[in-house]
């Protein structure tokens, strides 16, 4: 087994728990344009990333409007007023190019909800040719993912609390599906408090494809690949699900390393003994 490529030594763990517990997804913005020194502190984060030579996420500090196009038919999804935006991008024929975008973006997105700024995974409806053309890409780069950013509008439109509506946003699967065999005088206190923030974690549509299971001291994340795959790869969403597994750990003192798993297996949480 090799480390996940893309693990982050540092991570403000009481920022981001709080940030994933009351992050939503903004798709409503105020139409202003985000301060620039919080521009200026979100590009010296996403540089520092690591897996360059897999993914990074690029910030753009004006995005035009038609980077964002509406979701479904009558413009039910549509993203407003975001002046700046996040692009997630990744070399297609890299490995581990999908989780890695995953784990990254979602450590982006988190930043900027600890610094007050809405976000939003948007992977399946985007203008790829405008997106392609706001950033320099290398050889077999392409964004695969973008965010709005800005200030969230207090009351969000109509439209996209029926779009929430027809995903069932707030829906999550029980603790017991996702982490079959979850019992919490049984898990240690950091595996259960990794499940319960990776429940929370955003998935296409809400489809949630990741399970976890504890394996003989670590926590080994699989993805379900059952149902049509769509325009977004499952893998993406692991990816996310596997920060805000770590988020909740580390939280509880159990540092330690994602290993990659083949496939259906992703990865396994192994702590580091003390």
């Amino acid at each position: 087994m090799t480390d996940f490529p893309a693990a982050l030594p540092d991570i403000p763990l009481v920022e981001w728990a709080s940030a994933i517990n009351t992050r939503r997804s903004v798709r409503s913005y105020k139409g202003q344009r985000v301060d620039p020194a919080a521009l200026a502190a979100l590009h010296g984060f996403c540089t520092a990333l690591p897996a360059r030579s897999i993914a990074r996420v690029a910030v753009l500090d004006d995005a035009p409007p038609d980077l964002f196009t509406g979701l479904v038919v009558g413009g039910y999804g549509r993203v407003t007023g975001a002046g700046s935006a996040f692009l997630v991008i990744g070399r297609s024929d890299a490995d581990l190019v999908q989780e890695t975008m995953g784990y990254l973006g979602e450590a982006a997105l988190l930043e900027a909800t600890a610094m007050g700024l809405g976000t939003c995974w948007v992977a399946g409806s985007f203008d790829r040719t405008v997106a392609s053309r706001l950033v320099d890409l290398g050889p077999e780069e392409q964004v695969f993912a973008i965010s709005p950013l800005g200030y969230a509008e207090e009351k969000p439109r109509r439209s996209e609390a029926l779009l929430k509506a027809m995903v069932r946003a707030k829906h999550r699967r029980p603790v017991l599906e996702i982490a079959p065999g979850f019992d919490e005088e049984h898990w240690p206190a950091w595996a259960a408090e990794g499940v319960r923030l990776a429940r929370i974690a955003p998935s296409a549509v809400n489809r949630q494809p990741w399970r976890f299971e504890l394996d003989q001291g670590a926590v080994k994340v699989t993805v379900v690949k059952r149902g049509a795959e769509g325009s977004v790869s499952r893998l993406l969403d692991v990816g996310i699900a596997m920060l805000h597994f770590e988020v909740g750990a580390r939280l509880m003192g159990a540092s330690g390393v994602w290993q990659v798993l083949g496939s259906p297996d992703v990865a396994l949480f192994r702590p580091i003994p003390r």
